[in-house]
């Protein structure tokens, strides 16, 4: 919006003088200026002053300059004017919607704060205090409410069109009705309420947006202000709501207001203005005006833009929405033209001589009268309309054949109709023209045209069709009068036609007709022949037509009452308002007035209609005389002259009063014969006027005898006789003789009247009365007569019944069959003659027949015996329920087929199928039936009766056409109908399949396929992906419980919304988790840390993002509360980088101040060198640690020089001197001691170190006895020394070679010399537990040789004590059996506190004790990554007593070690049971080496441990199958599987077989048919041939598989689905020797890490097992971040001694 200087209303001031508040009121009438002098000052839309008034305070005894105004602002009818008052209290004056008014205070509201802000309401004001209350005033009641109460000050106040308020108060808080929303930094000083945003301005010159309802923020802007100038002070919205403006120093600022919630400010700067106090617009929004703190107040108007179209129309646009149009001769006032249905308005037409316009949005059409000054905005899209601007004061909009109309004013369209008829002359539209005053209906109609030639009207108002009417011609002109009740049309041959629409009444009135129009204001209709004008007054009286001559004119308009002529010699021709006004007054019942017009006609004028019209008013209104001068006037003598004597008369009877006359009884029954209501008449007479014979000889002279008689023998009998004589000889002398007789009849003369109709001709007569009079039958000469007369005039029935009254019954029954009375006939038949009984029924029935009576013939044709005619009538008659009865008696089938067929088809046509099926079927046409039933779209029944009545080729040629048509044409739901019916739903499948018609597949293969219903929905699912139809895609996913596959659809297809979507509704919390991170991998950047954001997954993505080598999200979300640092991500950059760029990476730890990983990095790498100068530079309180790495890396590599060096560096001579005697290098172990520790505690003899060396000499060559003894003696020799712990290590190195290597006699020899030994040096019960050891653990030891792990498990439940009792007096003797005894009770814990060294061997025990207690498949689940109890507690007893204790390496060498072994292979087979607890895993791996586990086994466990390492999970998962037998097989085949599904498509080959042979094992489990599993497709492996399961029968077992449940049936799904992929081959790839890539040698070690084989550059570990260099890099660059990989790295270092990289 752009404005422009207008005016100056209130100059500025040299000092300071605020002006107080602004207000325009809603009319736009008045602009109200509250100065700082309590002044208000009240100005007209001109800018000139109008009016002044001082304001007054609460409290006079305050004194006038006690308060200051804070705000005003006028009503929503800018009636009143409320001025806020910080006297707490606010005034409200009348002061009017014009300036007519005169102002006086109407109400007054005390508060108890001071008001400091002041809006309209719809009944009153809204306020707010500073105290914090914000107030309804309400004008009407006087009285005052409170809506909410906030404690502060409140600073601001807007509301909204809707009726929302929102307020801000000092301390930031800021409500919407009521409702605490959000809390602002600042006071809101600025707040406007434009649903569905707040915005909200303060101090520090910010202006934010918010979402209305919630307080979400949506945009926060900072304008261009000067740093001491950014307050924002006021605020105002234009009355669209599209423009805001806030107040600041020097000017405004002016924003936009898009519909996303977004706003452009731009600075209006006003130099000199100093701070803008106050704003306000005009109600039109063209002008601002703006108030300053030093008193100035200027008007800006609003102009985007003006033009002028055609010198008549200026547009002046306000907004993009608004604009106002104005007439540049002033001849009309301005309009304003606002859209409310879009944001701009983008197009202005003028139509109609520029006056009508018609503006265009993008939703909408806004239709504008700028005469009226009229606006109508309807919902409109598209172009291509044409637009009539006045037709009948509506708008006509026609487009696509529909015609829609507007009423200006009016938001909506009234009406649509379909017509192609838009010529404006054949439309018309009456909209409340021509309506009283009294009426309170709207009168609104439309008349068009259907087609050329039928002419409909429609009620507006109802929508309703009034009436069509068709039209023998074209019809190209039509208008509707002014009230909608008649209907002038003109067709193509010049004729005009009148149409009354109550009725229907369709009238020509004219031909050759070239100008036709309606008069403004009546009913009277003027038209124009070739040679003259017609006019008529009335057009409901279509007859009264005056014509006049044209002089050679031509008419083209009626104005004025006058027709306006072009050419010719008359320029007009002025109608006669005096007969225009006669039709107003006879409506209006001025009859006097209407006569007194007629008398005034010319006598040339036919006017008789009218005096005729006239003289019928006159008579309902009793006014006689008027009437007969109207009959007088038309030329009615007799209707006068019988007036004149009732006028007459009436005189008379009013003795010179003719009113009083018309109340006289003769009076009135004149005038009642006048009418024709002889009774009311003969009433009058008799009752009233008791002049009876009057009545009398009325009914005379109208021939009414019979009502005359009547009348006399009710008043006086005597003239009965003499009337009844004067009506015979009436009667006689009109020959009227039937009437004569029937006179005679009723006087009881019977045979005169006899002979009187027999003379007359009327024989019926005459023959019905002799009937009525028996006695007359015996005069023969009378019978004869009339029998004669009525057989000449063929009345046989009544010749029959005399017949019959002589006892003639023959001739009585001929007379009434050849009169057709055939009841009669056969019903005397029956008792005279029966044998002519079924004759007569024949007869009867062929008569009827012929009388086209078929339906009364049928009876009678079945008693005669006919029952095919009776069919045939019975068809012929219509009668088919007679027709069907008569079909089942006739057995002859075959000869009424035809009459069949025709009954079939009735029944067919009335849809009673079954009763045609039964005819049809009856006499052998079936197949009719069937092919009606197709026809009728019954399918089903048709197939039905097809099976039982045709053969199956019949059924299947007649059916499979047919539903390959319905294909064809679409009718599919008939067709499937076939295709069922003939058993091939496999067709009605393919049909749906083929049509993509998907839920009627799905309900089909539910029904009769079911087994494939899941499968069926997935490839559904598949082929609507395909189509690129995702929402119905996932439908079907979502159907099939395939949530997973509709998330990878989303995704694949970039639509991470829909995936989101998905994953929320049907997906655990960590699907979820995964799609958000996915998602915000494709985003990158800023958007994926906002997203993961939003969903409070910082921390999460923040972790993710380092792992995924995301850098750039991983910044982003450190400033975004992701819970790390740059410092952090700069880091696992630099770490990421290490492996293939060490440069690189070392200059990026330092610039991050992380040094110490640098020098870890290049510790690690074994360049510690390296490590050592950076160490000295950047992090030297880690060179002693890098020393000593580098001296361990050393005396892994053998260099002993360099590692004694570098720890003599580090200050470690202690550990080089272990190290020394670790290697039983005595020699430099004493000089390293001598020279770096003088001081050091225990000497060593020089006699022990020769012996020691040649000990180790002869353990080398495996001289094992020879060994012994040396030690035994350099033991001796170390006690003898005075050094007791040399001589203790030596005998216990002496003890674990006679363990390991001596057997039989060397063995025992060993064991006593130990004992003797160790008896020497004080630990007597050390060298007896020892010699039990070897030799009791000897012969356990070659017992248990052979058993498997399993049988060594189960045999070692209860073993021995852990010694002998050859001496149960001693006291090791009394606490061991005292354990014995604790561990039998089952006192675990308490044997275990108790057993000190003895621990393991209880701990081992335990452990036993546990696994039987607890079935293996107890607890388990291998999805939960919390470990099975029973697992759990023996690890803690494993990891506290074996692992953490001493002894565990005697307790697994000596006589424990079968037990051990079964407790190991128990605990690794359990361990496999809970794959996903990496915790459980890492406990186990260390207590299967505390218990001196084999490699195999070992490496099982840390196969299992690297499925969690990332980095070599995917080939840990291809090894891991060869351990099967030592692990649960079905478990280990579905962990792997999964691992390697995980790869995605690259990896479904592999992943296939390995989840399908976890279903076999399954199988096998339950059926216990491990053993006949075929290992064709595992040939190229080294995978174990006999699986381990858990079964019902197992060992502990509880029956069933460790996979089950939700697992187990995503893996049946998966397998199922890639099955029927013919793109994933089923077996194993194998490399170029035919070897998968896992299969290692039986004599080839394989790598600690993966379990593949071993390649060419390996790292080498002390036990002598190797790695492959590759993957033990990648998992030791991920152990530097911790988790799974450090947690492997530990164990292999545990297991397999450091890594020696001497021969990589």
């Amino acid at each position: 919006m752009r404005f422009k200087y207008s005016k100056t209303f209130l100059e500025a001031q040299e000092y300071e003088s605020p002006i107080a508040d602004l207000s325009w009121s809603p009319n736009n009438v008045k602009l109200a200026v509250a100065t700082c002098e309590r002044v208000v000052l009240l100005y007209d839309r001109e800018g000139v002053r109008r009016d002044k008034f001082s304001t007054k305070p609460a409290d006079p005894a305050a004194g006038k300059k006690s308060y200051v105004i804070t705000c005003i602002s006028f009503s929503e009818n800018s009636e009143l004017l409320g001025i806020a008052q910080s006297d707490n209290m606010v005034f409200v004056y009348r002061v009017g919607a014009d300036w007519s008014g005169k102002k006086v205070i109407c109400n007054k509201f005390p508060l108890t704060g001071a008001p400091t802000q002041l809006l309209s309401a719809d009944n009153g004001f809204f306020t707010a205090t500073t105290d914090g209350k914000i107030r309804s005033l309400d004008c009407k009641s006087n009285k005052s409410s409170s809506l909410w109460t906030v404690g502060t000050c409140c600073v601001s106040l807007a509301k909204s069109g809707e009726g929302t308020l929102a307020s801000g108060h000092v301390d930031g808080t800021l409500y919407l009705n009521g409702r605490l929303l959000l809390r602002y930094a600042l006071p809101p000083t600025a707040l406007i309420l434009l649903p569905p945003y707040l915005i909200v301005g303060s101090c520090d010159g910010r202006v934010t947006v918010y979402e209305a309802q919630r307080g979400a923020l949506l945009r926060s802007l900072e304008p261009q202000l000067p740093p001491d100038r950014r307050d924002i002070i006021a605020a105002a919205p234009s009355p669209s709501g599209q423009t805001i403006a806030f107040g600041v120093f020097d000017g405004c600022l002016i924003g936009e207001v898009k519909e996303s919630g977004g706003v452009e400010l731009s600075p209006l700067v006003i130099p000199n203005m100093y701070a803008t106090r106050a704003l306000a617009w005009s109600a039109d929004g063209t002008k601002l005006a703006v108030a300053s703190q030093t008193g100035a107040v200027i008007l800006l108007e609003a102009v985007l833009r003006r033009w002028v179209w055609r010198d008549s129309v200026e547009v002046q646009h306000v907004s993009a929405r608004q604009l106002v149009l104005r007439r540049l001769a002033a001849d009309a006032p301005p309009l304003t033209v606002t859209s409310n249905q879009a944001p701009d308005i983008y197009n202005v037409r003028f139509i109609g001589n520029d006056w009508y316009a018609v503006c265009r949005t993008s939703s909408s059409l806004i239709l504008c009268d700028i005469a009226r000054g009229l606006t109508s905005e309807i919902q409109w899209t598209g172009s291509g309309e044409r637009i009539y601007a006045a037709v009948g004061g509506a708008c006509l909009i026609h487009r696509a054949g529909e015609l829609s109309v507007v009423e200006y004013g009016l938001n909506k369209v009234l009406h649509t109709v379909r017509t192609e008829r838009v010529n404006p002359h054949v439309l018309s539209v009456r909209i409340n023209e021509g309506t009283s005053s009294t009426s309170g209906r709207d009168r609104k109609h439309l008349a068009y045209l259907l087609d050329r030639q039928t002419i409909a009207v429609v009620d507006l108002s109802t929508g309703v069709q009034l009436g069509q009417w068709w039209h023998e011609a074209r019809i190209d002109w039509l208008e509707l009068n002014e009230n909608g009740q008649l209907l002038l049309l003109r067709d193509t041959r010049r004729r005009l036609v009148l149409l009354r629409l109550h009725n229907g009444d369709k009238e020509i009135i004219a031909s050759g007709v070239g100008f036709v129009q309606w008069i403004e204001n009546s009913d009277a209709v003027v038209a124009q022949t070739p040679t003259h004008l017609l006019i008529w007054y009335s057009a409901w009286e279509s007859g009264s037509v005056e014509m006049a001559e044209c002089s050679g004119g031509v008419a083209v308009e009626v104005d004025s009452r006058r027709v306006v002529f072009e050419g010719g010699q008359l320029p007009y021709l002025q109608l006669d308002e005096h007969r225009l006004a006669f039709n107003n007054a006879l409506r209006s019942g001025d009859l006097v007035g209407c006569a007194s017009y007629l008398d005034g006609v010319d006598s040339s004028a036919d006017v008789a209609p009218l005096w005729r019209q006239l003289a019928d008013r006159a008579l309902a209104d009793d006014d006689i005389q008027l009437a007969a001068k109207c009959y007088r006037e038309v030329g009615d003598e007799a209707r006068t002259f019988y007036l004149d004597k009732t006028v007459e008369l009436a005189t008379e009877e009013g003795a010179g009063d003719i009113n009083a006359g018309l109340k006289s009884p003769l009076v009135r029954a004149r005038l009642a014969i006048f009418a024709g209501d002889l009774s009311t008449a003969e009433e009058c007479y008799v009752k009233k006027a008791g002049r009876p014979e009057l009545a009398i000889s009325m009914y005379k002279q109208f021939n009414r005898w019979t009502d005359a008689i009547s009348l006399a023998e009710r008043v006086d009998r005597a003239l009965v006789t003499t009337l009844k004589q004067q009506h015979m000889d009436y009667l006689s002398s009109t020959g009227r003789l039937g009437e004569a007789g029937a006179v005679l009849a009723a006087s009881g003369d019977v045979q005169g009247a006899v002979r009187v109709w027999l003379k007359g001709g009327r024989a019926r007569r005459a023959a019905a009365l002799l009937l009525q009079h028996p006695s007359l039958l015996r005069d023969s000469e009378l019978m004869d007569a009339v029998r004669t007369q009525l057989i000449q005039e063929e009345w046989w029935e009544m010749a029959g019944e005399l017949a019959e009254r002589s006892g003639e019954n023959r001739t009585a029954v001929e007379y009434y069959a050849k009169g057709n009375n055939f009841a009669r006939a056969v019903q005397l038949a029956r008792e005279a003659c029966p044998g002519e009984v079924t004759r007569l029924e024949g007869a009867w029935g062929a008569w009827l027949v012929g009388a086209r009576q078929a339906g009364a013939a049928v009876p009678h044709l079945i008693e005669a015996g006919d029952t095919r005619a009776a069919l045939a009538a019975a068809l012929r008659a219509h009668h088919y329920r007679k027709a069907l009865h008569i079909v089942q008696v006739i057995e002859d089938k075959e000869s009424i087929r035809e009459y069949c067929e025709q009954l079939g088809d009735h029944f067919i046509a009335t849809q009673e199928w079954e009763t045609a099926e039964r005819v049809l079927t009856s006499c052998g046409l079936a197949e009719r039936c069937v092919r009606a039933y197709n026809a009728a779209g019954r399918a089903a029944d048709g197939l039905r009766l097809a099976a039982a009545h045709l053969s199956e080729r019949d059924t299947r040629d007649i059916y499979m056409p047919l539903a390959q048509q319905l294909r064809r044409d679409g009718h599919l739901r008939r067709a499937e109908q076939i295709y069922i019916g003939l058993g091939e739903p496999d067709e009605a499948i393919s049909m749906y399949k083929d049509a993509s018609q998907y839920e009627a597949m799905l309900r089909l293969v539910a029904a009769h396929r079911s087994s494939l219903l899941e499968a069926t929905r997935r490839h559904v699912a598949q082929a609507l992906h395909a189509s690129g139809d995702l929402r119905a895609a996932e439908n079907y996913y979502i159907q099939a419980d395939d949530w997973k596959s509709a998330i990878q659809m989303y995704r694949s297809a970039g639509q991470w919304e829909g995936a989101e979507r998905v994953a929320r509704a049907h997906a655990p919390s960590a699907v979820q988790q995964q799609v958000a991170l996915q998602w915000a991998a494709a985003l990158g950047g800023a958007p994926a840390a906002r997203l993961l954001a939003a969903r409070g997954l910082a921390a999460l993505g923040a972790r993710w993002a380092l792992q995924a080598q995301r850098w750039d999200i991983a910044t982003e979300l450190s400033e975004l509360g992701g819970g790390i640092t740059k410092r952090e991500v700069l880091r696992h950059e630099a770490a990421a980088v290490a492996e293939e760029r060490p440069e690189e990476a070392e200059a990026a730890f330092v610039r991050a101040g992380a040094a110490d990983d640098a020098v870890r990095m290049w510790a690690a790498r074994g360049q510690h060198a390296r490590a050592l100068a950076l160490a000295e530079r950047h992090a030297k309180h880690m060179v002693e640690e890098v020393l000593v790495e580098g001296a361990r890396a050393a005396a892994e590599r053998g260099d002993l020089p360099q590692f004694e060096a570098l720890m003599i560096r580090a200050n470690r001579p202690r550990e080089v001197v272990q190290h020394y005697k670790d290697l039983e290098l005595w020699e430099e172990a004493s000089r390293v001691s001598r020279e770096y520790l003088p001081d050091s505690g225990e000497p060593v003899p020089p006699t022990v170190p020769p012996l020691l060396q040649r000990a180790a000499e002869h353990a080398d060559r495996g001289e094992w006895w020879e060994a012994v003894e040396l030690l035994v003696s350099a033991s001796a020799a170390g006690a003898a020394g005075g050094a007791a712990g040399l001589a203790e290590r030596a005998a216990l190195r002496a003890a674990r070679l006679a363990r390991d290597h001596l057997h039989a006699a060397p063995r025992r020899r060993a064991a006593r010399l130990l004992a003797d030994r160790f008896a020497a040096i004080g630990q007597s019960d050390i060298g007896e537990q020892l010699r039990a050891a070897l030799t009791e653990g000897y012969e356990g030891d070659d017992e248990m040789a052979g058993a498997s792990p399993q049988e060594e498990y189960e045999e070692e439940t209860e073993p021995g004590p852990l010694v002998r009792e050859p001496e149960p007096d001693t006291e090791a003797d009394g606490e061991s059996e005292a354990l014995e005894r604790l561990a039998r009770a089952g006192h675990w814990q308490r044997c275990l506190a108790r057993a000190g060294r003895a621990a393991p061997h209880y701990a081992l025990r335990y452990a036993a004790h546990l696994f039987k207690a607890h079935p293996r498949m107890e607890g388990v689940d291998i999805e939960s990554e919390e470990a099975p109890e029973g697992l759990s507690q023996a690890l803690e007893a494993l990891d506290e007593y074996l692992v953490r204790g001493q002894g565990a390496a005697a307790a697994a060498a000596g006589a424990d070690a079968a037990l051990a072994r079964a407790v190991c292979g128990e605990v690794v087979v359990r361990a496999s049971l809970a794959p996903r607890s990496l915790r459980t895993l890492h406990r186990a791996a260390a207590a299967l080496l505390a218990a001196g586990a084999d490699h195999r086994t070992l490496q099982a466990i840390t196969l299992l441990m690297a499925l969690h390492v990332p980095q070599i999970a995917s080939k840990a998962a291809r090894a891991l199958p060869r351990y099967t037998d030592i692990i649960v097989a079905d478990v280990a085949y579905y962990i792997c599987g999964v691992q390697v599904r995980s790869e995605g498509t690259s990896g479904y080959r592999e992943a296939f077989v390995l989840l399908n042979r976890c279903l076999d094992l399954v199988e096998a489990a339950e059926d216990d048919t491990v053993h006949l599993l075929d290992y064709t497709d595992f040939e190229c492996t080294d995978w174990s041939r006999q699986p381990l399961v858990v079964t019902g029968g197992g060992s502990g077992g509880s029956g069933g598989s460790a996979v089950r449940g939700e697992a187990l049936h995503d893996v049946r799904e998966w397998v199922l689905a890639v099955s029927m992929d013919q793109g994933v081959e089923q077996t194993l790839p194998v490399e170029g020797e035919g070897e998968y890539a896992s299969r290692v040698g039986a004599d080839q070690q394989c790598c600690v890490l993966t379990g593949y084989p071993l390649g060419t550059r390996l790292v080498t570990f002390t036990n002598g097992r190797c790695a492959n260099r590759e993957w033990w890099s990648r998992v030791s660059s991920a152990a530097k971040g911790g988790g799974a990989a450090a947690a492997l790295l530990h164990h292999v270092t545990a297991w397999c001694g450091p890594a020696d990289y001497s021969h990589v």
